[in-house]
């Protein structure tokens, strides 16, 4: 491996030379003359690009309404949890595929690694379906609440949802929803409110928070890594349709396959502040 520290860089192929990202940096290699792989070795690689698939996916879908600034080594750190969930899923190499109660293990991950969200909030954001569509509550939230650099004025607290079809290979439009907390004024109770009808299709709900500084009347957002956090919340999987609504999702669901999802439905992005 070399490291690239010219004016021309390369990523892809380009000859006999390998051009490719290593921690955030560019490195080359030459491709190998000759390639020797064992049965195993190709099952063990079609259950990787499955993994690395789903991945994508699920960025491209998150990435609609996620606005924070991500980590180099996120696509590494998200294949390797997937890739838990798949082993979990099957013990046929190979042929393995994304089963519902076991993507629930994807809640926790978080998008940038040097902060989760249990350490900005004191308490755990839940999900509750209705029939308006998902609804996360709110505390009346103060200063002392939220972890947050000297300098924060405001707090935006933003809901994303996106519905994955793991298995087809699709992902919906995403919806979100957000409050902008400020400091300086008396705190009150929210909510966040998608009209996202969850259980038509492999829902990921990620609830993230960033910081800002009012000065002069403008908004500045600030960038330490120490003071936001994106982070998946809740999976719900597809339900089948006689399930009631208004009802509180639990991550344990009945052991069944994931299927397609269902129409081809986009939503409006409400915003509050």
């Amino acid at each position: 491996m070399a490291l690239q520290d010219g004016i021309i860089t390369l990523t892809g192929s380009l000859g006999e030379i390998v051009g490719y990202k290593r921690k955030g940096k560019l490195c080359f290699r030459r491709k190998a003359k000759h390639v020797r792989r064992s049965e195993a070795t190709k099952e063990s690689a079609t259950d990787f690009g499955a993994a690395s698939k789903a991945g994508k996916l699920i960025r491209q879908g998150v990435r609609q309404g996620l606005n924070i600034r991500t980590d180099h080594q996120l696509v590494n750190r998200l294949n390797k949890e997937l890739l838990k969930v798949l082993y979990a899923s099957s013990e046929q190499r190979g042929f393995r595929g994304f089963k519902r109660e076991e993507i629930a293990a994807l809640a926790g991950f978080s998008f940038n690694k040097e902060t989760r969200l249990d350490r900005l909030l004191n308490f755990r954001p839940k999900v509750v379906q209705s029939k308006e569509g998902l609804r996360i509550a709110l505390p009346a939230l103060t200063a002392r609440d939220i972890r947050h650099a000297k300098n924060t004025t405001h707090i935006e607290i933003k809901v994303i949802a996106v519905g994955v079809n793991f298995n087809g290979g699709d992902y919906q439009d995403a919806v979100t929803d957000k409050v902008m907390i400020d400091f300086r004024e008396p705190a009150a109770a929210k909510e966040l409110i998608l009209p996202f009808k969850a259980g038509e299709e492999e829902t990921i709900v990620v609830l993230q928070i960033t910081a800002y500084h009012e000065w002069n009347g403008s908004m500045y957002k600030l960038d330490n890594l120490k003071y936001f956090a994106a982070d998946i919340i809740d999976v719900i999987p597809s339900l089948p349709q006689e399930e009631e609504v208004n009802m509180v999702h639990q991550t344990k669901t009945e052991r069944k396959p994931l299927f397609q999802l269902l129409g081809d439905h986009t939503y409006a992005v409400p915003q509050r502040e």
